[in-house]
């Protein structure tokens, strides 16, 4: 049986190629490096490295031994970090909401994935409208952590919002009114409201937050006519939108939540799609609430912000993180 130092210098000399910069990686002598490589191929009952003075070079039986160490090897890693997660965040409950237009199904993964990971928490989850984040600033919050539309890393507010990584991100449509104009196409473009023709609703939102959710030109430098909607709850705004011919910039899946005779639900082309984040406040859960953020994002496995992609936001680095 390998020990884990046999297998640390294994994958170190099989990454280097070089005894010299293994050694140096790992802290050790040269010698002892080369004494724990011989012990390695001991045990295999084979040369798993050919060495000259100047060129080091896996063998074929080497190159396989490495493909299966390093795979397990980053599992053990992985255990290990889990363990040491679940140990400074120990047992208790966690209180978390989640905006009420998110997938139902995205809410329920994403509980099952932090209960499985730490299995001595427990999630008490709620539903809650995505502006009620912006009433709870300086104030006491009635969750530990919020999973929510959020379109950038490092929200401008006072007090700090700490903001995690990306869970998920569901792409831009526009809700509109069965007798709207634009109502039966199968998918509308955002070009095609500005100009004042079709008015769009956004909500009662910090201005940063609801130019990022309904900017007030298009990437084409049209103006779009911006109405501020005198609600705060989904079906306010289902009502709004069926009675009128207003648009309102939402997600496409906003009906796997809702579903309103009058309302149609188009998907829209020309913004990117929104992230969902996970957010909380500084207090005595926030290394619960981070060791919660971390596991959605892990669990779903999505790509962070990348400046150099064009249908990302463009975020800056998250404060305090």
């Amino acid at each position: 049986m390998l020990e884990m130092r046999e297998i640390e210098v294994f994958l170190a000399v099989a990454e280097e190629l070089h005894f010299g910069r293994a050694a140096d990686r790992l802290r050790l002598s040269t010698s002892r490096v080369s004494t724990l490589v011989r012990v390695v191929e001991r045990r295999a009952g084979t040369l798993l490295f050919t060495r000259s003075s100047r060129v080091v070079r896996l063998t074929p039986q080497g190159a396989q031994l490495y493909a299966g160490l390093r795979s397990a090897y980053i599992q053990i890693e992985r255990t290990l970090e889990d363990v040491r997660r679940a140990g400074s965040v120990g047992g208790g409950v966690l209180r978390a909401g989640f905006s009420t237009t998110l997938p139902e199904k995205l809410r329920l993964e994403l509980i099952g994935a932090f209960e499985s990971r730490y299995p001595d928490c427990r999630v008490v989850a709620s539903g809650m409208p995505t502006t009620d984040l912006f009433r709870w600033l300086g104030k006491e919050w009635p969750v530990d952590v919020f999973v929510t539309w959020m379109p950038t890393a490092a929200a401008p507010v006072e007090p700090a919002l700490y903001i995690g990584e990306v869970i998920h991100r569901v792409p831009r449509a526009v809700m509109l009114g069965a007798g709207h104009p634009l109502a039966g196409r199968e998918s509308v473009d955002i070009e095609e409201l500005a100009d004042g023709g079709h008015p769009v609703l956004y909500p009662e939102l910090p201005l940063w937050f609801g130019e990022l959710w309904a900017p007030s030109t298009t990437p084409g430098g049209r103006a779009l006519a911006l109405r501020r909607l005198p609600a705060n709850y989904v079906e306010d705004v289902l009502r709004l939108v069926a009675e009128g011919t207003l648009a309102h910039l939402t997600f496409t899946s906003l009906l796997e939540a809702y579903d309103r005779p009058g309302v149609v639900v188009a998907p829209l082309t020309g913004l990117p799609p929104m992230p969902v984040r996970a957010v909380w406040p500084a207090g005595p859960q926030q290394r619960l609430a981070e060791a919660f953020a971390v596991c959605c994002a892990d669990h779903t496995g999505e790509p962070g912000d990348d400046p150099d992609d064009p249908d990302q936001p463009d975020d800056a680095d998250q404060p305090g993180g």
